[in-house]
Order: C-alpha cells, then structure tokens, then sequence
C-alpha cells in the first residue's frame, strides 16, 4: 500500500476556498503565505467604524457620482497563496450587474483596516506590504478602534506612513476625488 501523497506545500486560493466552503458562515478567514488564519470576532468600536467608513463613502459617492463603490469583507488576491480580507474596500464600479459570485479582486484602489491589538503587526506590517503590491492601489489605511489614530499609507508618497490624530484632521483621497473627515469615522465611538 506505501505511504499516500501529502501535499506539503502552501495552501493556494483554489484549495482555500473548498476549505473555507466547508466551514460555518460566521468565521472569518484570511489566507497568509499558504496559511488559513482565523480572526477574532470584532468588537463594538470596529463594527461601529466600519458602518462609519460605508456611511461615509457611500454617501461622498453618490454625491459626486462616482465611478467606485466601498464594500466591506472580500478578499484582496496579492498571490496564488494570500489573500489577506480588509474591512473595508474601495473598488471601480463594475459595469452592469458585475459578477455576483466574487470573492477576492485584485482591482481595489483603498484598502481600510480597522486595527486590533490582536492584528496590529499584521495590519501595519505583512498586509500593508502585500496589498501595496496591487497594482490600482492608491492608498492603505491603518485606524485604530481604541483611540483618534489613523495612518495612511498612500502610492503617491511611495507608502511612506502619514498619520492623523485629531478629529478635525481631514483625509484627501485624490484618487476617489473624495475626502473623509475623522469625525465621520469615529462618530459615535466613545473611548471613555
């Protein structure tokens, strides 16, 4: 009979997602380096943040009828083997119905991620760098949940780390032709 064949290799998205198919609905998985990694159930000031970030850009883009939409939680493919997931993303609008059953892109022009203590050398160090590889990407951005901290990372710039800490700071997305104002992502966030 001998031994069978192990596959030792990294896991690739094909094998990531007949996994993650046979999983319950309500974990979250992102795919690092061939490596399923389960995140941690968010918390009251990420899911409070997160509808800010949709609220606000939703409602800029319609404003200005833009040509892109946010969306929260698809991945963003930067390998055969990672696919890290961000909480929110920014992505061309697709012509026509688009295609209802996509779960990752490679056309995301921001990227936002909503910070943990859990996540945050993963957010700022491995993702930050993955997702840079993205080829429409304009801008990467950092905020924190359990104080006013946001850091842009943004192409124009070659990545370098910018940050604001007030909520009167406004972030310019000249890609978006949009601005996002602090106050508007952290409303109703109480750090007391």
């Amino acid at each position: 009979m001998g031994i069978p064949k192990i596959d030792t290799g990294p896991m690739t998205l094909d094998e990531f997602y007949a996994f993650t198919d046979a999983r319950p609905d309500e974990e979250k998985r992102e795919l690092i380096d061939g490596e399923p990694v389960s995140n941690a159930a968010p918390s009251d000031h990420h899911q409070v943040i997160l509808g800010n970030l949709l609220v606000a850009l939703t409602l800029q883009q319609r404003r200005i009828s833009a040509s892109w939409r946010a969306i929260p939680g698809i991945g963003a493919r930067v390998s055969r083997t990672s696919r890290p997931e961000p909480d929110v993303m920014v992505l061309p609008k697709p012509i026509g119905r688009g295609d209802t059953t996509k779960r990752d892109t490679t056309d995301a022009i921001v990227l936002f991620e909503i910070m943990s203590p859990s996540t945050a050398t993963r957010d700022l160090k491995w993702k930050r760098i993955a997702s840079t590889s993205l080829p429409a990407l304009t801008h990467y951005v950092v905020v924190a949940q359990d104080a006013v901290d946001v850091v842009i990372f943004a192409r124009d710039t070659g990545f370098a780390e910018r940050r604001f800490k007030s909520l009167d700071d406004l972030i310019e997305f000249a890609s978006l032709g949009a601005v996002l104002p602090l106050r508007e992502i952290y409303y109703e966030v109480d750090f007391v």
